[in-house]
């Protein structure tokens, strides 16, 4: 607490004002509400759009914005292949065409994202990214 000189005032250390008066026998002021936790309980993978976050079995996963793109794609049509060309045009191409990026359609892009997904969310959801040789990848929910 820093005091303010001739308010009767101090300066809490989180930014706002509060009294420092001992006269008063008023209840201390509330307390700021704490952000609330869309923390999601209990085991599984989630994902939630809104904020583009993902939770493995409570455990918050940092995904950067391609990778969540991905994820959301995949776990959006579980048990369809796409080819990598197939996930360049539906996952990539919208975000890409905005920022002016051109991604080839024959691209390891899609490889090297996929491999990072994998190991961010841990050998369990993992391996709910399944690689369909010579033809592209699917997401396979872990059965339950």
């Amino acid at each position: 607490m820093v005091p303010i000189p001739g308010t009767g005032t101090s300066l809490a250390i989180v930014g706002y004002a509060i009294a420092t008066s001992a006269a008063t026998d008023a209840s201390p002021p509330p307390r700021p509400a704490a952000p609330r936790s869309r923390r999601p309980q209990g085991s599984g993978l989630r994902l939630d759009h809104a904020q583009r976050r993902v939770w493995a079995d409570g455990r918050e996963i940092e995904l950067t914005f391609r990778e969540f793109e991905l994820l959301a794609f995949l776990s959006a049509h579980p048990a369809t292949v796409f080819t990598r060309a197939d996930l360049i045009e539906r996952a990539w191409r919208r975000a890409a065409a905005r920022d002016g990026e051109a991604i080839a359609r024959d691209s390891r892009t899609v490889d090297v994202h996929v491999s990072r997904v994998r190991r961010k969310l841990g050998p369990r959801y993992g391996q709910c990214l399944v690689t369909e040789y010579r033809v592209g990848y699917q997401f396979r929910p872990l059965a339950p």
